[in-house]
């Protein structure tokens, strides 16, 4: 005999997680939030910056990201009429921006409503975002982010270096200065992921953890219900694929057609807990480094295109750290605690896939998020409580769409990293 639900959430990372919290606070659906644990699990790998204007400029991860595929286009293109400027930052598209500023926005509100209301403390911390610029290349790639975002002047600051030393006393006497986003954050990537679990739990969610999902089962165009391993078949109204990394497979089961999302692993770096070292969170062109409020230093990250590999790798490990010294002096006589590797969904646009698909009724999709996760966690809880509902959404969610892939197939999972 089936479970009955109303809604089946399948992943039970952050953004199942934040669905399941913002659709159980009317309390009056009966959800059920299914997660597998599969290693890799990108929320709980990642770094928890709440780096809105950072990340949609191509900084934090972006930057690593854009500077290997710099590297390896100019490889390509060697000997052939192309030009390839790594001073010119990787922007990410208007809706995006809205996007990632919108869910940032709701963040203070949320941390106190959890707080107050579930008793689960996710630690949102007021950081802000430096990008640490050490020469002209550095230079002009600040400058031109700057000259992207004039809407959003008032959210930048320049620091010279005299700034940059006052501001942050253990960064090298290399760096030149910074470029720093005012309303860039961060919170502990764990404790939201369990803080909107726990949260959703209270609300009356049915929660099953270490289950996995092997297949949807549809009537017709319309999708009814997932099977288990562990806990037998769940029938509902409407399916919510949060599968993360593991999105495309759901999708194929649920609809016949593959949306393009794919694993982009990233290695972490945890140091020993160490004294207040930084007041805010820093980006470099070799990586990013944030002190947690608990005194550990993270350091991140890299991005593989490895399928669903997750070991660590020393070449890859030494040159996180060899660029966290190179920006933080100090950090050369810090024990490391532990690393790992994370499994970012990646789409070919870097955008998310959300909402429905053509043709498939009691579906929506949840998922491709790549490396903003935590960030976009709280927007998209709320857009897809707007969507089951049928109220007005706070964006529009065309940008989003699994339809802007248009002729799905197995092949285009074979997608570049960056085009």
């Amino acid at each position: 005999m089936s479970k009955q639900y109303d809604i089946v959430i399948a992943g039970g990372g952050v953004i199942g997680a934040s669905c399941a919290y913002q659709l159980s606070k009317n309390r009056d659906l009966k959800i059920a939030l299914i997660d597998s644990k599969r290693p890799g699990n990108a929320s709980r790998a990642s770094a928890g910056g709440l780096w809105a204007i950072g990340e949609s400029v191509g900084l934090g991860c972006g930057v690593i990201f854009f500077r290997m595929t710099s590297a390896k286009r100019k490889r390509d293109a060697a000997g052939a009429a192309v030009a390839v400027d790594a001073t010119t930052p990787h922007i990410l598209p208007q809706s995006f921006f809205d996007f990632a500023l919108a869910s940032n926005a709701l963040y203070p509100t949320l941390h106190q409503e959890l707080m107050e209301n579930h008793g689960m403390d996710f630690k949102f911390e007021r950081t802000g975002l430096k990008y640490i610029i050490y020469d002209e290349e550095d230079q002009l790639y600040a400058e031109h982010i700057a000259a992207q975002i004039p809407h959003l002047a008032s959210e930048v600051r320049w620091l010279d270096r005299a700034q940059l030393r006052a501001d942050e006393p253990y960064v090298s006497d290399q760096a030149q200065g910074a470029l720093e986003f005012l309303c860039d954050h961060q919170v502990s990537p764990f404790r939201l992921t369990d803080a909107y679990t726990e949260a959703a739990r209270q609300n009356g969610v049915d929660v099953f953890f270490n289950v996995n999902v092997t297949g949807v089962t549809r009537q017709g165009s319309r999708v009814t219900g997932v099977s288990t391993a562990e806990a037998g078949d769940f029938s509902c109204h409407t399916l919510i694929n949060a599968g993360g990394s593991w999105a495309a497979e759901l999708s194929r089961w649920a609809t016949g057609r593959t949306i393009p999302v794919k694993p982009v692993k990233g290695q972490i770096v945890l140091s020993e807990k160490m004294p207040k070292l930084l007041r805010g969170c820093i980006t470099t062109s070799d990586c990013y480094i944030a002190q947690k409020d608990n005194g550990e230093i993270l350091i991140g990250s890299t991005t593989e295109d490895k399928g669903y590999d997750t070991t660590i790798t020393y070449p890859e490990i030494n040159g996180l750290v060899q660029g966290a010294i190179r920006c933080v002096p100090e950090l050369a006589n810090v024990n490391i605690k532990r690393c790992w590797a994370g499994l970012r969904p990646g789409t070919p646009d870097e955008l998310p896939i959300l909402g429905p698909e053509d043709g498939v009724e009691g579906y929506l999709n949840a998922c491709g998020h790549f490396r903003t996760g935590i960030l976009t966690s709280a927007i998209t809880g709320v857009m897809l409580n707007g969507l089951v509902r049928g109220e007005p959404l706070p964006l529009d969610i065309t940008p989003f769409l699994a339809g802007r892939f248009p002729n799905r197939t197995e092949k285009q999972m074979d997608f570049a990293l960056h085009a």
